[in-house]
């Protein structure tokens, strides 16, 4: 008796259940031959393949709205392939998009306002690339040394307070001195190699 009741429950509940298909119904938004070129790109780029890496995501521009993580992995594979100029490009194409906001299209964007002389924008492009840059060693590097230049550039002087990142700020101290002329250059670099 008890299980012929617990059969009727399960019958009835399984009647109830909703079908399930396992398809998903998000995959149908994208191209088919976009997401081959795509997945090939990132394998491509894995493998240090960058020119069939670039080329590969070069084919499946088609997701750069669709995917935000493209974009970075385009830009990246252009600059590893030497056109860094067409990734600036493409990241101010998509500039006010979400899928442009990474460290990396921030910093291409402040190194181009910089060849512009651009100082401003410069800062402006580095505040935006702070929050990526804080919790990674290396971006904070990259990050303060750039501000450390745009303040050499703008007020011809070397920052008085700076953060210490052992030699790298050495070396990035004896490049502003040779930028502003200073007569300690010379003995600095001597002290660098020696």
């Amino acid at each position: 008796m008890y299980f012929k009741i617990l059969r009727l429950i399960i019958i009835l509940l399984l009647s109830y259940q909703t079908s399930v298909f396992s398809k998903s119904n998000s995959f149908d938004d994208f191209d088919r031959e976009d997401l081959s070129n795509y997945f090939s790109g990132i394998v491509a780029f894995e493998n240090k393949n960058i020119s069939e890496a670039f080329n590969f995501f070069k084919s499946s521009k088609g997701l750069i709205n669709d995917h935000d993580l493209f974009l970075q992995r385009y830009a990246n594979s252009m600059i590893l392939d030497n056109n860094v100029a067409q990734a600036i490009n493409i990241i101010k194409k998509n500039e006010n998009q979400d899928n442009s906001k990474f460290f990396e299209a921030y910093i291409l964007l402040a190194l181009d306002s910089l060849k512009k002389n651009n100082f401003d924008q410069v800062d402006r492009y580095l505040d935006k690339s702070l929050p990526f840059a804080n919790n990674d060693g290396f971006k904070l590097v990259i990050f303060e040394t750039l501000k450390q230049f745009v303040y050499v550039f703008k007020e011809g002087k070397i920052q008085s307070q700076k953060k210490n990142y052992g030699n790298l700020t050495y070396i990035s101290e004896i490049f502003q001195r040779c930028y502003l002329n200073d007569e300690k250059t010379g003995s600095l670099f001597f002290n660098l190699i020696n």
